[in-house]
């Protein structure tokens, strides 16, 4: 198991947007399993978080507002766990 954290601010999302940031967890690689622990003031309602292996020792964490509105979430610190079978 590898981990790590970053505090993300993504910026004021459109409906229908997306927007990524990344987090450096050294030795994952693509393919790798990565469980995303979003801080709660983070969260907002319609909005969607998920994260992926992007590069070798980068995870890329995605925000998509599917909503009519646009979601602005808070700044705060993310946790990417990479789980190695």
């Amino acid at each position: 198991v590898l981990s790590a954290t970053a505090t993300l601010d993504f910026p004021s999302t459109a409906t229908g947007v997306q927007n990524t940031l990344t987090i450096t967890v050294t030795g994952a690689s693509v393919g790798d399993t990565v469980c995303l622990g979003v801080p709660d003031g983070s969260s907002n309602t319609g909005g969607v978080f998920d994260a992926w292996v992007s590069a070798t020792n980068t995870v890329t964490v995605r925000f998509t507002n599917p909503t009519l509105v646009a979601i602005n979430p808070a700044s705060g610190t993310f946790r990417a766990t990479i789980i190695i079978f």
